[in-house]
Order: C-alpha cells, then sequence, then structure tokens
C-alpha cells in the first residue's frame, strides 16, 4: 500500500513537468504545386507569354511577412490563419535565359525560410523509328537500349551486363502487348528465366490540359521542355504500361535523368508479334 501511496504523489511531478516543458513549434514552409519547383521555358513556342506558380505556406507562428520576387505581402494581409495559398503569375515574354523567382517567408517567432522557383531552358532531343518484336519474333529484337539507341534480341540481351532501356513483350498469362521494364519480365511471364536490373517506368500520356494528345501534339514536341515538364504526380509511371496503336507513352530512366515519349505507329498482336515506334528522347 505504501508503494502505490507512492506513486500517486509522484504522478502529480510528473504532469507538472510534461506542463512546463515547451513543445518546439514547427518552422515556416513554402510548397510549389505538386512539390515542383522548376518549369522549362520552351524556346520553340513563342506563344508562351506567362506561368503562374502556384502553392501554399504555412507557420505554426503565424505568418509575419511574405515575399514573392519584389512584391511583400505582409500579416494585415495573411491574416491570423497558419496556412494560406498563393498564386503569382511570371511574364515570359523575351525570356529566353535561366532565371530564378525568390521566394521567403517570416513568421511572427522570427524564423524565415527562404525557396526559389527555377525557370530553366530547354534542351535537345533526338528522334528514332525502330520496329520491335515480341519475345518470339524471329525478325526483330525486343530490347531498345538507351546507350545505344539500338534493338537488341533477346538472346542478345541476356547478356548485357547494364541493361538500361525499355521492351516490348506479350505477357502470356494475360494476353497482352506490353511496353515493360527489363525488371518486370518475369513478373509479366514475358521470359520466364531473366530478370534485368535497371528499371524503366512508363505511363500513357492521353491529354494536356484538356487537350488530347494526338500524333499532332507528339509531332509538335521539339525540344526537351515538354518532356521536362510533365510533372510526376500528374504523370507516375509504373514498371509497364499496355500498348496500343496510335498512343503516345512517356517513359522514364530508373533515376529520372533521361526522358521520352514513344508513339505507337503500328502493332501486331500475339507472343511473335511487333510494334513500330517513334521515339523521341532527351539527348545525352
Amino acid at each position: 500500500m505504501k508503494k502505490i501511496f507512492n506513486l500517486l504523489l509522484l504522478f502529480p511531478l510528473l504532469f507538472s513537468a510534461c506542463d512546463n516543458e515547451e513543445i518546439e513549434m514547427f518552422p515556416p514552409y513554402i510548397f510549389f504545386t505538386y512539390d515542383v519547383d522548376e518549369y522549362v521555358l520552351n524556346q520553340a513556342n513563342t506563344d508562351a507569354s506567362s506561368f503562374t506558380i502556384t502553392g501554399s505556406i504555412s507557420a505554426q507562428g503565424l505568418f509575419e511577412e511574405f515575399q514573392i520576387a519584389d512584391i511583400l505581402i505582409g500579416k494585415d494581409s495573411i491574416g491570423d490563419d497558419p496556412n494560406w495559398q498563393f498564386e503569382y503569375t511570371v511574364d515570359l515574354k523575351g525570356k529566353t535565359g535561366a532565371f530564378d523567382i525568390p521566394f521567403r517567408l517570416t513568421d511572427r517567432m522570427g524564423n524565415t525560410v527562404t525557396k526559389s522557383f527555377r525557370f530553366l531552358t530547354s534542351g535537345p532531343i533526338e528522334t528514332y523509328k525502330v520496329t520491335m518484336g515480341a519475345q518470339s519474333s524471329s525478325n526483330y529484337g525486343f530490347f531498345f537500349s538507351f546507350k545505344d539507341k539500338k534493338v537488341y534480341s533477346v538472346a542478345e540481351f541476356e547478356n548485357m551486363k547494364d541493361e538500361e532501356g525499355l521492351c516490348f513483350g506479350y505477357d502470356t498469362n494475360k494476353k497482352q502487348m506490353l511496353l515493360l521494364s527489363p525488371t518486370e519480365l518475369i513478373n509479366k511471364t514475358v521470359l520466364t528465366t531473366f530478370k534485368g536490373t535497371k528499371i524503366c517506368s512508363f505511363c500513357e500520356i492521353v491529354a494536356i490540359d484538356n487537350v488530347a494528345f494526338d500524333k499532332t501534339q507528339f509531332d509538335k514536341v521539339e525540344n526537351d521542355a515538354f518532356l521536362r515538364n510533365l510533372n510526376p504526380v500528374e504523370f507516375g509511371t509504373f514498371p509497364s504500361t499496355l500498348v496500343e496503336d496510335d498512343k503516345t507513352y512517356l517513359f522514364k530512366s530508373e533515376d529520372d535523368s533521361l526522358r521520352g515519349i514513344a508513339y505507337v505507329q503500328s502493332l501486331q498482336q500475339g507472343i511473335g508479334g511487333q510494334i513500330e515506334l517513334i521515339i523521341k528522347m532527351q539527348k545525352q
């Protein structure tokens, strides 16, 4: 009973210690929509006159001031809400080189955070027309190498040590034609004895800004600005994708340092089927 009594005396002291302990406040935070902090200027598109940066700011210590470029927004305009949405339209007329738009946020505790939204310049792309065969095709290889931009047969591919590229195959279980990563060959029952080590990922491009992405839109891609501006939230990629005739697919290398789009010009079904692709990818 004495031990219980001692514990009861101790509890108020513990609670008192917790009450006196200061809880550290979260620092202010600047967030750009989709967590994307860059936009690539398309120098081949003279119609792009502006770009609107959107995002939000948060500050547990409430806002003292928020600065976008040379615009200063004080606490009287923001109020006492710890979260606030913002928009800022950047004039792109005459812009040909890279530049930054600085953001700075200070809370009422004196904590300051800075972040920049970067405008980058586009780079060149390369275009390739290739015909690939599924795993039992006797005429065409099924692996397109990102390294030398050539197509290799199953046997040639199995002897490669650094197989970074994309495969075309037939899922024998689901009876489906696929573009797939070398790592998915066993999972998709394309090859049963070999699994690659390099990841490539894909997704279909259906529309951009509510405009259908067809062959006409594909032909308009003249540099890598379009590829680099496809954000990873709206265009999340997966290690394989079903393929259809007259469709376009985004693909990425494992570290996302290389992006490309592949338009399906023709498609023949089956384990010995084939696909004709027009590929546009970043020049390495």
